[in-house]
């Protein structure tokens, strides 16, 4: 059976601060032309984003059954693999193989991976925020096109989301652990998937945020990735990089990441 026919949003609870709550809260205004991205940094990292991933996957079939036309469409969701591939996640329909991304470990990288793709609404780790730096363009057109923007974590905190799977979506989550055994390992592969009725959480962040927790996961290359041979070309040099960075520095007493300035609401 197709997963168009299982899932519905409704059918996936949510709570916040114990107080009942929908997708909607979580990605406000949220619909099928949205695209929806995981930052997976290891194995395991998109497990925790399921509950969440195919609520929406959820979302995009109740809109197209709403339209009341016949159908045969995946959503323009996709899973970043930093580094490497981290597991395979058709079951949860990241389908085909191309929304499957291995991206570098660099945040420019990664950001432009977002970007390429239109991401709207994203998903990221649980990793402490750093200092870096991304091109001042990638960064402005992040911040105008996220519409969305939560960290994925095992244990829940204040003012996260806490979103538990539906029934149909538990074996979907403990199927994609199984066939991922061995990037994830056996035995995390099996506590994964025993765990695959459990309830994620995910806590909203604003965008310098984001940035500082991809500047987390590596270092941007000092030329954004213009080799050497496209620099002599095209004259690319210092001052034409020096005008495109945006430098991050990790968030401190609740401050903005790259400004310093009051976080945004």
């Amino acid at each position: 059976m197709h997963t168009a026919d299982i899932l519905r949003a409704r059918d996936f609870p949510v709570r916040r601060d114990g107080a009942e709550a929908g997708l909607g809260d979580v990605f406000p205004g949220f619909t099928a032309a949205d695209r929806l991205g995981i930052v997976a940094a290891g194995p395991g990292d998109t497990l925790l984003a399921a509950p969440l991933l195919l609520a929406a996957v959820g979302a995009f079939y109740d809109d197209l059954h709403a339209a009341g036309t016949d159908f045969y469409r995946y959503p323009d969701f996709f899973v970043l693999h930093v580094g490497r591939r981290h597991g395979y996640h058709n079951r949860l329909d990241i389908w085909p193989q191309s929304k499957e991304v291995v991206v570098a470990e660099d945040p420019q990288e990664i950001l432009a991976a977002i970007n390429d793709r239109g991401i709207t609404r994203l998903i990221l780790p649980d990793v402490a925020p750093a200092g870096g730096v991304v091109m001042r363009h990638a960064a402005e057109l992040a911040g105008e096109r996220l519409r969305s923007i939560v960290v994925a974590t095992a244990e829940p905190a204040p003012g996260a989301w806490t979103v538990e799977p539906s029934v149909a979506a538990v074996p979907l989550i403990a199927g994609c652990a199984e066939i991922s055994a061995d990037r994830l390992g056996a035995d995390r592969a099996r506590s994964l998937a025993a765990a695959a009725g459990s309830g994620r959480h995910y806590r909203p962040v604003d965008t310098d945020t984001a940035l500082s927790v991809l500047c987390g996961l590596g270092a941007t290359d000092e030329f954004f990735g213009f080799d050497a041979e496209y620099r002599a070309a095209t004259g690319i040099g210092e001052p034409v990089l020096a005008r495109d960075r945006y430098l991050l520095v990790p968030p401190v007493d609740g401050r903005d990441t790259a400004t310093g300035r009051a976080a945004r609401p």
